[in-house]
């Protein structure tokens, strides 16, 4: 993250405590001290549930003695917002992004020994806190020792639910007045209540308790300066001229990492210890190289991050979605209606029980006596309750070839998914991926043991006998399932080695994954289709997005571009709702070239963090964190989710498009049910922040809806798609949206505007008949009350 090309020479002029927090800018690093970005001092130093040891960034604590060798502290003074009341050392504080003087400092000037970034960071605090004049300091005079990564919860001062505290990697400056040197010190009582000179016996005496008059004095400590002083000081104390002009004591390279004592463990995100574990196993590992060092420190930021952001969402899925279930291999928690908020919608329960009931569908697959069919379709159920009665449904011999078609593309999913039991052994797994096709569906034996878990474990185990159900199939359906398996298994195998951390390198990237993945299957299906005669070789053809991985249509008319952007929008509608599950499993599809226009630092997982994604803004937080969590809060997250929800959205008028070329109502339903559900979940995700803490899904009552608004016909999809659409537009235009204005809103009405003119006259035949049914219900009601009413009163008659 660049800082601006001119920076802004600092002042404290008419600057509250709060107004300091709201716009100072932090210096995000990571665990390597590597500046990430930037964000402002509230965001940084809240310690919430989703980011319990608040965000990492750079600070700095001044040593400075006199010419008798007394080191200055400092009370904080009470207005201070983290650790007021606390003695520390001469001045700890914040290097700032975006100053002049510079105060950010490269790795390579902090190898140097000289990073004036920060030693002008403290020249410019020592003269706000203690009112020491610039002119009397010299910055080459500061000597840079060593780093400290340390966080502390600030419970002594808020309690248990503390919503404040510090978490920073450290540098540490000693400085020392010559002889007859004198300075100026007027504080700033807003910054520092009391100050004293200490010779070191007399700090140790304060410290330890052995002085009881002055440890009553000075009882309270700040964090850093407590493990300063048992872990540093008193050694460089004790030699303080080789410290201040020697080598001995200086270490450029290492960054020493404490968890602070139990007294500043908890607060409102319950931190636990973390790095005196990480910083034994970066002993354990010192001869192994500033390779193998990087990765491990990143590695253990990466998993401290997601022990936050997933913990938040289970809490969350706790209190406000019963029932929920667990997300894929039960990492990341899914966020589902509860009971209550679905029987308040009397539509959806009365859809949810004609769908359970059944007889909507009917089911192709059943009571076929083939031991191996039986197993497919049994897989079916298991696998994708979504997709298993829309398959059953399909023309008798059409729906085996798509059964079959669906399991070998799961199972080949189901590989490329398992990052453990190919860890270490990638190049097994690339080899796998590709010849998936021709070793794994041609053997009538096939069992692959150990990948996967729950039900897809069982299906790859016995995939035996899918690939003897699939030695059944017609020809043509093999050609086309064998094809797409060898074309997908390849694309898949690309992605096993790549860095897929931090999403796809761009919008190209991002397009032709989805493309691989999902825009293949669209071909795949298709192809079927026109080989069992079911359908005609329209749907095959161009739609208006040129796709590059499609040819051209000029050339070649049945280029499958209709069917990939089928494919495409139903794949980045699950990656935009998977956007925490990939993070935490280190292979996300976000492209870089969208999350980065709108990140403060170069993570992804940074829109994880409640101070990204509107916490106490748009999304409530409970306990003290509440009063907290809404200041200074960035709503970046959000904005980046509705660029890629309207990238989606530009996908919608080849999809429909598509649906209107079928002609075969059963296929028509199989095409529409995933369709209108993945528009259905593109509009729960939009400027949703719980897709920062989870997985949403849509309600199941909704679910039955769609799926029946498919089955009622064309008219009443276009219905939905229409209706959905006009709902986020009403969000647009309420000015509720966070991308309400601007460019990104003015895109985003545009394509919510288009899905409606689009659907416009077919949603008016579905509200025509609605209304005539309606009406009929209505008529016969109101025929059977006068009925009833009629022979009550015969009965009364008869009585007399």
């Amino acid at each position: 993250m660049a800082e601006p090309a001119k920076g802004v020479v600092w002042s404290p002029e008419g600057m509250s405590q709060d107004d300091f927090m709201l716009k100072d800018e932090c210096i995000v690093v990571n665990y390597m001290d590597e500046v990430i970005g930037h964000d402002n001092k509230y965001n940084c130093h809240k310690f919430l549930p989703g980011q319990p040891r608040g965000i990492l960034h750079r600070a700095f604590s001044v040593m400075l003695f006199d010419a008798d060798g007394r080191l200055l502290l400092q009370q904080r003074a009470a207005s201070k917002i983290t650790f007021p009341n606390v003695w520390t050392n001469t001045c700890c504080s914040h290097p700032l992004h975006g100053m002049r003087p510079r105060e950010v400092d490269t790795p390579e000037e902090i190898a140097s020994g000289s990073p004036r970034g920060v030693k002008h960071a403290a020249v410019r605090k020592l003269g706000h806190e203690l009112g020491i004049p610039a002119r009397e300091l010299e910055v080459d005079r500061f000597r840079f020792m060593t780093r400290v990564h340390y966080w502390a919860a600030d419970v002594v001062t808020y309690g248990p639910n503390a919503p404040w505290g510090e978490h920073e990697i450290d540098h540490l400056l000693l400085y020392q007045l010559k002889p007859n040197e004198t300075l100026t010190i007027k504080p700033d009582p807003e910054e520092v209540q009391a100050f004293k000179w200490m010779a070191q016996s007399d700090l140790k005496a304060a410290m330890s308790g052995v002085d009881a008059k002055a440890a009553a004095e000075m009882r309270l400590w700040s964090p850093w300066f407590k493990i300063i002083a048992e872990r540093f000081l008193h050694t460089w104390w004790a030699d303080l001229r080789t410290a201040l002009e020697g080598q001995k004591y200086v270490d450029l390279s290492g960054i020493h990492r404490f968890d602070t004592s139990a007294e500043f463990h908890g607060g409102a995100g319950n931190a636990r210890p973390h790095l005196d574990a990480l910083a034994a196993q970066e002993l354990a590992q010192r001869e192994g190289g500033e390779n193998k060092r990087r990765k491990l420190a990143l590695d253990a930021q990466h998993d401290d991050g997601v022990a936050g952001f997933v913990g938040r969402g289970k809490a969350i899925m706790a209190t406000n979605a019963d029932g929920a279930k667990q997300g894929s291999y039960g990492k990341v928690p899914t966020h589902s209606s509860g009971k209550l908020d679905q029987l308040c919608r009397p539509l959806e329960v009365v859809a949810a029980l004609r769908f359970k009931l059944g007889g909507l569908l009917e089911d192709n697959l059943k009571d076929s006596g083939d031991a191996d069919v039986m197993f497919c379709d049994d897989m079916l159920g298991k696998v994708s309750r979504s997709f298993a009665a829309v398959i059953r449904q399909l023309p008798s011999g059409l729906c085996l070839d798509i059964c079959v078609f669906y399991l070998v593309l799961r199972a080949l999913d189901t590989v490329e998914d398992d990052m453990e039991a190919y860890k270490g052994k990638e190049h097994e797994k690339e080899e796998e991926l590709k010849s998936f096709g021709a070793k794994r569906l041609t053997d009538k034996n096939c069992s692959i043991t150990g990948v996967g878990a729950g039900d897809e474990l069982a299906l790859v185990e016995s995939f035996g006998a899918v690939s003897r159900v699939f030695a059944s199939l017609p020809e043509g359906s093999r050609d086309v399932i064998m094809d797409i398996t060898n074309q997908m298994g390849a694309g898949m195998a690309e992605y096993v080695t790549a860095d897929l951390c931090q999403g796809c390198v761009d919008q190209a990237a991002y397009d032709r994954y989805c493309h691989m993945v999902a825009g293949l299957v669209g071909e795949g299906l298709s192809r079927i289709f026109v080989a069992r005669g079911a359908e005609s070789d329209a749907i095959c053809g161009q739609g208006e997005r040129v796709w590059p991985f499609c040819p051209d249509p000029k050339t070649q008319p049945a280029n499958m571009g209709l069917a990939n952007s089928m494919g495409l929008f139903l794949q980045k509608c699950n990656i935009i709702r998977d956007y925490l599950e990939d993070y935490v499993d280190g292979r996300s599809w976000w492209p870089q070239t969208t999350w980065k226009k709108y990140a403060k630092t170069n993570d992804l997982g940074e829109f994880a963090r409640p101070s990204a994604h509107g916490a106490g803004l748009c999304l409530p937080m409970k306990g003290p964190a509440a009063k907290v969590a809404g200041k200074g809060v960035g709503v970046q997250a959000l904005q980046c989710l509705n660029e890629l929800v309207a990238d989606s959205l530009e996908l919608v008028p080849d999809c429909l498009e598509y649906l209107n070329r079928m002609r075969t109502p059963s296929i028509y339903r199989f095409c529409a049910i995933p369709q209108v559900m993945a528009m259905a979940t593109l509009a729960a995700c939009f400027d949703n922040p719980r897709l920062f803490t989870g997985v949403v899904k849509i309600r199941k009552g909704l679910t039955a809806r769609l799926i029946i608004g498919t089955i009622d016909g064309p008219d009443a999809v276009a219905w939905w798609f229409g209706r959905l659409a006009q709902d986020m537009l009403a969000r647009l235009d309420s000015g509720a949206c966070v991308s309400a204005e601007g460019a990104l809103g003015d895109r985003l009405r545009a394509a919510c505007a288009r899905i409606e003119r689009l659907t416009r006259a077919q949603a008016g035949e579905c509200e025509a008949k609605r209304t005539q049914k309606g009406l009929a219900v209505c008529g016969t009601l109101t025929l059977a009350a006068a009925v009833a009413v009629a022979l009550a009163q015969g009965r009364t008659l008869g009585a007399r």
